[in-house]
């Protein structure tokens, strides 16, 4: 049962994948969207429900948290990557988060040869702000909470006629914006590893 935070964001992973599988198939079938709708709100949840399960099994562990971020980039490519082959989004939204996440996840290898990790006690960020922007339970949970927004309220917003001044598209914005800004204190903090 050590095993069950891992087990969780596998499922996690593998049902965003299937999502992508079954929209990209068939992106203007509304019951599908509207399922996807409600899939994309459990996976997100999910990425939650792994870490409590972690923290009352007493199994958090550097491996844990470095899959557990694996998954969540995993995840948030695909959506990224599906929004932009369907032109929902517009593809330089994904660059960013490709970009940003070689970057920011690289830096992070570093640290954990150096003993540090990205969240938790022995995190790599020292600043005030740094730690709070990436590795503070709020800074997470909001982003979080707005990926989960933005995903699936794009298939909300695509299963039907009605569109809110393109609100889907100005979520996904909002979460680029809080991408970068949460990526620029591990690329500042990072810079020791390589002086």
């Amino acid at each position: 049962m050590k095993q069950l935070p891992n087990l969780i964001s596998i499922f996690r992973t593998l049902l965003a994948i299937a999502i992508a599988i079954y929209v990209l198939n068939t992106p203007y079938d509304t019951q599908i969207l509207k399922l996807a709708f409600w899939l994309t709100i459990v996976v997100i949840v999910l990425d939650g429900v792994d870490g409590i399960v972690a923290r009352a099994q007493k199994s958090s562990s550097d491996f844990g948290a470095f899959f557990d971020i694996a998954c969540d980039r995993i995840i948030e490519l695909i959506y990224l990557s599906l929004f932009s082959i369907l032109r929902w989004i517009p593809f330089w939204v994904l660059i960013v988060f490709l970009v940003r996440g070689i970057l920011v996840d690289g830096i992070r290898g570093f640290a954990v040869k150096e003993g540090e990790t990205a969240f938790g006690e022995k995190s790599m960020m020292k600043s005030k702000i740094g730690y709070f922007l990436t590795s503070s339970r709020f800074m997470r949970a909001a982003y979080g909470g707005i990926k989960a927004i933005a995903f699936s309220f794009m298939f909300l917003v695509q299963s039907s006629s009605f569109h809110l001044v393109d609100l889907e598209v100005v979520l996904i914005y909002v979460m680029t914006f809080f991408c970068i800004v949460r990526g620029i204190p591990v690329l500042i903090e990072g810079r020791k590893f390589f002086l």
